[in-house]
């Protein structure tokens, strides 16, 4: 009965990698189960194509292990991106008709959250496997088998089973909802709120007020400068949205909003689309929910890829008539060569590609130098971290237009080597950090090494390596023995450098007496999206945006740092921009240094109160790391 009713797709084994290793990650580390909003793992890549090409009815996500068995939906806070009150319609249904069907065969019990808890379980970010899956129509749910042994595989099977039997009893009036969800989107109609015989069925407030959201006509991503301060991760973006099954839309003329007129050729994201709410989540600020001070959520409650990916977007909240066509893929940056006779050219560190290209270079023995210091040259200014190459070297001319071709890179011809610069080279790095900084550095082709605490207890010879880099959820220094101890300060005596990340990066600091400086951390789940305000020609911080954004994880400002280079702010006033950091108003962290560096003896110390590289997601801060380890030359 069930096939003959239903279309069944397994995927067997969502992380090949960890089932090979016995890990939960995968061989670089990753959460797969984290990744969906960001999709920096082909795993969750290749699971997102069968998603946008099936728009599966029902997603069922099996995990261990907690007991009793837990089968979703979720606790609130709910996404206001999600048409909720169609979803919960089914979802919690189908939820009681798996817990019964694991009663019958069984005789275990389960918990649905929805039903039974009042938060911690919450649905709020779209990093999740089901989560993701519910913007594309599904009504999906996580499953948490409570047993370690056969019984948690049998656990699974019936209550799949039950959810099968539902499917297939109530397939017609479950794709009418589903279809519903987009012809809301694409008609623009309002959402609903969750019906009070939801609600009748659990005793718990469902916050029904965060259900529901007034979505905007569009959204403005300008293609090119000046509008756009970042045309590469512009691009990035747009593929991104077409990728995972959102229209896009070129303007094909002309058009003003908000007293700006913008360029034919900009992209423009209609939000009368069926996928509205994926679109939204991808593209909005998010939304600062830190109203209840005793909330505990899940995971992350703060993402939006134009803030996090430096992309300039503006908000088109009545539909004007603008001429515009369907995309399949966004244009590429446009490079350039300036043409004349050239003593050195010059490249600006302003994209990701640029660092890229910067360490693809050094690779292959071409020297390059970083300006420490503003410079001008033929009445243009050229700010601090300049990249430069200069011309009395073989094939240069080539190189320069390899630069604009492949990276799409603009190239300035300069008529002199300016003086205050610094030789790059390739350095060592040895890491004791989380995923997302090797991510970083293995991308963008940095040459490192990964350190264990185990390695450095044991006396592991860091003489060959020039930058320690240490980030963490736990304190580090705490849990390194006499040896360890000793291995890192005679590295640091011997002039190694040291790059600290969030809160375990700076005590390590402050206890290895590195740096003096007092510093405050809000929760270490306190997490979110800042306002920043960036020192242009700070050489950490190196022609990025004056104000901008940055992502925390366990956030750390400076309260003391005499003597040393401020890189970074929290943003005076109202600094917070969306998540959930519970008392951000009475932190007293507003207007206070977020990056600090300076000198310690022989080596250059960096300290950094965000999470540049948090699970490979906030490309815009990227470069903040690349920059540290390129000041590390002096």
């Amino acid at each position: 009965m069930i096939l003959n009713n239903v279309i069944l797709l397994v995927n067997v084994v969502a992380n090949p990698d960890g089932r090979v290793l016995g890990t939960r990650g995968n061989a670089l580390g990753f959460d797969l189960n984290r990744d969906f909003i960001t999709q920096s793992q082909p795993e969750t890549r290749a699971a997102v194509s069968v998603i946008t090409q099936w728009n599966p009815m029902v997603v069922l996500d099996l995990h261990g292990f907690v007991f009793p068995m837990l089968i979703e939906p979720c606790t609130p806070p709910h996404n206001p991106n999600y048409e909720y009150d169609l979803y919960i319609k089914w979802a919690l249904a189908q939820a009681m008709a798996m817990e019964a069907e694991l009663k019958t065969r069984t005789g275990w019990s389960a918990q649905i959250p929805f039903r039974d808890w009042e938060e911690e379980w919450d649905d709020w970010p779209p990093i999740f496997t089901p989560m993701y899956a519910i913007y594309h129509g599904a009504y999906g749910h996580t499953l948490e088998t409570p047993f370690r042994d056969y019984r948690g595989v049998e656990a699974h099977y019936w209550a799949v089973w039950g959810a099968l039997k539902f499917v297939s009893e109530n397939r017609k009036e479950m794709i009418r909802d589903q279809i519903e969800i987009f012809r809301r989107g694409f008609l623009d109609l309002p959402q609903l709120p969750i019906s009070d015989e939801i609600l009748k069925q659990t005793p718990y407030n469902q916050y029904n007020e965060l259900t529901v959201i007034d979505f905007p006509a569009a959204y403005v991503i300008p293609a090119e400068a000046p509008l756009q301060q970042s045309p590469h991760q512009a691009a990035r973006l747009i593929n991104f949205l077409i990728f995972n099954d959102i229209q896009v839309h070129q303007s094909t003329e002309p058009f003003t909003l908000n007293g700006i007129t913008y360029p034919k050729g900009t992209y423009i994201v209609w939000m009368n689309q069926p996928k509205r709410g994926l679109a939204n989540t991808i593209l909005w600020d998010g939304w600062d929910i830190s109203y209840n001070p005793g909330l505990r959520m899940y995971d992350i409650s703060g993402w939006s890829h134009p803030l996090l990916w430096g992309v300039s977007r503006e908000i088109m909240e009545e539909k004007l008539n603008v001429k515009t066509c369907v995309v399949n893929r966004a244009d590429p940056p446009k490079g350039f060569v300036e043409a004349g006779k050239a003593n050195a050219y010059a490249y600006l560190p302003t994209s990701n590609e640029a660092i890229k290209a910067t360490n693809e270079l050094l690779s292959r023995g071409i020297t390059l130098y970083r300006a420490k210091s503003p410079f001008k040259d033929s009445g243009r200014t050229f700010e601090t971290g300049t990249f430069i190459i200069p011309a009395n070297q073989a094939n240069v001319k080539a190189v320069a237009n390899e630069l604009a071709t492949k990276y799409g890179l603009q190239i300035y011809a300069l008529k002199t080597m300016p003086s205050d610069i610094s030789l790059m080279r390739i350095q060592r790095i040895a890491v004791h950090a989380d995923v997302g900084v090797q991510f970083f550095l293995k991308e963008f082709g940095f040459d490192f090494t990964v350190v264990t605490t185990k390695d450095l207890n044991s006396g592991v010879d860091l003489s060959g390596y020039d930058i320690f880099i240490h980030s963490g959820w736990s304190l580090l220094w705490g849990s390194l023995t006499d040896t360890g101890k000793t291995t890192l300060l005679n590295f640091f005596a011997g002039g190694g450098d040291y790059i600290g990340i969030g809160r375990s990066g700076v005590d390590l600091s402050v206890k290895a007496n590195l740096l003096k400086v007092s510093y405050k951390t809000g929760a270490s789940d306190d997490n979110g999206i800042l306002r920043v305000t960036y020192l242009h020609s700070d050489s950490v911080t190196a022609q990025y945006p004056v104000d901008s954004y940055a992502f925390v994880y366990g956030p750390v400002w400076f309260t003391e740092y005499s003597g040393l280079e401020v890189s970074a702010y929290i943003k005076e006033g109202e600094f917070f921009v969306s998540g959930m950091w519970a008392k951000w108003k009475e932190s007293e962290a507003a207007g206070k240094p977020i990056i600090v560096h300076g000198v310690s003896g022989p080596s250059i110390i960096t300290l950094m109160g965000i999470n540049p590289t948090f699970r490979a997601h906030p490309e815009h801060t990227f470069r903040l790391l690349a920059n540290a380890i390129y000041n590390a030359l002096g």
